[in-house]
């Protein structure tokens, strides 16, 4: 009795990776801590929540940020 031959099947989907605009790619990163947080808005100035904010403790809705830093 013989063995069947193995066919290996792949997709391009699973092998082409997708193109993420660098705004995006940036958020994504610091989402899953793989970047830094560096958006702060300017009108907080207690340092412990610019380091919770850092830390991804604290999240800012984008309509909050007004001028970061």
């Amino acid at each position: 009795m013989t063995a069947r031959p193995v066919e290996t099947v792949t997709s391009t989907l699973l092998s082409d990776l997708p193109i993420v605009p660098p705004p995006v790619a940036s958020l994504l990163l610091a989402g899953l801590d793989l970047a830094p947080r560096r958006r702060v808005p300017a009108w907080i100035t207690d340092p412990g929540l610019i380091a919770d904010i850092l830390a991804g403790f604290v999240d800012i809705p984008d309509d909050l940020i007004g001028d970061a830093r």
